[in-house]
């Protein structure tokens, strides 16, 4: 007769109680378990100790066909080298800072645009009519170019200590934005869990937006994963803020790199990651974590209502 192995026969599950005390008991008086916090930010934190909730998550879904995006300075001597390694390992978007001076017949030369996005970011009046009208004039595909004066347009949150605060400076910018198809650009936490809830977080609050307004603004949400220091460090950060980035759900990356040595590598590891692990395959991979739902809940709350408050 076929005999099933059943776990919780033979290991008696314990109880919330149980793990308090052994906690209690391993700090020997240092702290108790009610000191023990996830910090998110000042002001924003739960608790190390989740209990499991018999709520039934439901992941986040999103189809998600994963954006490369590489931050580009056309002023670069090797400006058109470096755009073309870059696509050869998988880049499917150039981030691009443009000028007044700069020959993009030069900077784009080879370059078949018709199989990548291009974002333009004006660093001088008139850059962005310029690299346009080359644009044009090479039959390029408009309808995968982001920049301010067409209709899709790239929307770009700078780096902040507070998750919260960025998160309802997303909402604000998105709620006054005339544009249904947007690019978003999050620039990424250096601490993984609150990246990886910031990110899930994101879409909610997005999908909230789109409720209360009645309307469905398409939208793709990409973590910029820029490092804080340079040297081996750099590889490091942009790995797992790039492995945060997937398992929160985002539709990509822009990868920004401090050395140029590190590039390359930035790109690399995220394709890894990607096609080796398949975590991209799984529908929102945090789900059923009480620990990251738990965050998600809290940035979700605080944010928004910071956002109802400006509003």
């Amino acid at each position: 007769m076929e005999k099933r192995l059943e776990i919780n026969q033979i290991f008696a599950k314990p109880t919330v109680s149980e793990w308090v005390a052994k906690i209690n008991k391993d700090l020997k008086g240092a702290k108790t378990a009610d000191d023990l916090h996830y910090s998110i930010e000042e002001g924003l934190a739960v608790s190390a100790i989740q209990a499991h909730s018999p709520q039934d998550f439901k992941p986040i879904s999103r189809n998600r066909d994963h954006t490369i995006a590489c931050h580009i300075d056309t002023r670069e001597v090797n400006c058109n080298a470096n755009i073309k390694s870059l696509l050869n390992v998988g880049v499917n978007t150039l981030v691009i800072d443009v000028y007044v001076n700069v020959d993009y017949a030069e900077v784009l030369n080879g370059v078949i645009l018709d199989y990548i996005q291009v974002v333009i970011c004006p660093m001088e009046e008139g850059a962005e009519q310029k690299v346009l009208c080359y644009i044009k004039e090479r039959g390029g595909d408009m309808n995968k170019i982001y920049s301010p004066s067409s209709r899709r347009k790239t929307i770009h949150i700078p780096f902040s200590r507070s998750v919260s605060d960025q998160l309802a400076q997303l909402l604000h910018k998105v709620n006054n934005s005339t544009s249904d198809d947007i690019l978003l650009i999050l620039d990424g936490q250096k601490d993984f869990l609150s990246e990886v809830a910031k990110i899930r977080a994101g879409h909610i609050l997005l999908a909230n937006l789109n409720k209360a307004l009645n309307k469905e603004i398409k939208y793709r949400l990409l973590s910029q994963t820029k490092p804080s220091t340079k040297g081996v460090h750099e590889l490091i950060q942009s790995s797992y803020m790039g492995l945060a980035s997937i398992i929160g759900e985002a539709d990509g990356i822009v990868s920004v790199a401090l050395d140029p040595k590190y590039k390359l590598n930035a790109v690399h590891t995220y394709n890894l990651i990607v096609m080796e692990s398949y975590i991209g395959k799984v529908r929102d991979p945090a789900a059923g974590s009480d620990l990251i739902e738990e965050m998600t809940e809290a940035i979700c709350k605080k944010s928004w209502a910071a956002f109802i408050e400006k509003v």
